[in-house]
């Protein structure tokens, strides 16, 4: 599953492909130009705006695609899905950049506005927005993801916010940070809650309201929708962890039975032994058990040191 998220800002086209292109935020192999090359794009796409006088008005499309942690992703099969994308944009200068800085896989793609061979400037109406986010549902599918077909639920990211990001400066990017960091440690939401709380962070999780409220140890506030990613959201927080429970007592399950299943195998070898030895009118029972763990080790490629310290 991959969502579209447009950046809508006045970041300048160079601060844009600089931050993009970081070196802490994604590798020179997951950089890549369509109708440019990455370490000149700026230069290249200056050239054309000039050529076509075309220097003022808005500088790039800049978007997001982001894939889910649930969709069996490698950095490189990302980065192709991402460059199948710059390809919607025909005759338009495209730099992706494919980052693995966080736990979800995500392409940032930026657009010069100026078309190199009309000099038409790309036109962006809802519509158009649109045709972009059904055509990476398009390519998603050819890759055996998962799609979208609804209306983000989260607010867009705006000017103030992505500037923050930009300088490491975002207190809500610092607040989903810890929401990561804490989910991953914590069985269910009220170790969340006291995860979060450890952290300075007071969690309203209420019956009565449909979103989850963050107080920061700062004082700030912020809803689940605000954090700009789907994820955060209440309903997919409570998903994970129905899904973490899940795991855990279907890992119990299997134990047990895996245990059991030890159980049986030695309560067997030891009754074949013991009528075997009875037959011979010897063998004490410890010599039976010290017998039929050597050959449950074998059998089972555990050692018989191992065997010794499971209980049945």
């Amino acid at each position: 599953m991959a969502i579209i998220k447009f950046i809508n800002n006045k970041v300048s086209l160079r601060k844009t492909l600089d931050y993009i292109c970081k070196e802490e935020k994604t590798d020179k192999k997951l950089i890549s130009g369509k109708d440019c090359i990455p370490e000149t794009a700026y230069e290249e796409m200056i050239e054309v705006k000039q050529l076509y006088k075309k220097l003022g008005g808005r500088e790039k499309i800049h978007f997001v695609q982001s894939f889910s942690p649930t969709d069996k992703l490698t950095y490189k099969q990302a980065h192709e899905i991402g460059l199948k994308m710059a390809e919607y944009f025909k005759d338009f200068q495209v730099v992706v950049a494919t980052h693995i800085d966080r736990k979800h896989i995500h392409n940032h793609i930026v657009i010069n506005t100026v078309n190199f061979r009309t000099g038409l400037k790309f036109h962006q109406s809802k519509y158009d927005l649109q045709k972009i986010k059904d055509y990476s549902n398009k390519i998603c599918k050819e890759y055996g993801l998962s799609i979208i077909d609804h209306k983000s639920k989260v607010s867009d990211i705006k000017i103030n916010e992505y500037q923050a990001r930009i300088k490491g400066i975002s207190w809500k990017q610092v607040l989903a940070d810890d929401i990561d960091i804490v989910m991953e440690k914590s069985r269910n939401k009220y170790d969340f809650f006291r995860g979060m709380n450890e952290l300075g962070y007071k969690v309203n999780w209420s019956k009565e309201k449909l979103s989850i409220i963050y107080t920061t140890p700062n004082g700030y506030k912020c809803s689940d929708k605000k954090l700009h990613n789907e994820k955060y959201l209440r309903e997919n927080i409570e998903q994970y962890f129905k899904e973490k429970t899940k795991k855990k007592i279907q890992g119990v399950k299997n134990e047990k039975a895996r245990y059991k299943s030890i159980h049986s195998s030695l309560a067997e070898i030891i009754e074949q032994f013991s009528r075997t030895k009875q037959a011979e009118g010897t063998t004490t029972l410890t010599e039976l058990n010290k017998s039929a763990k050597k050959q449950l080790a074998i059998e089972m490629h555990y050692s018989t040191e191992e065997l010794d310290d499971m209980e049945f």
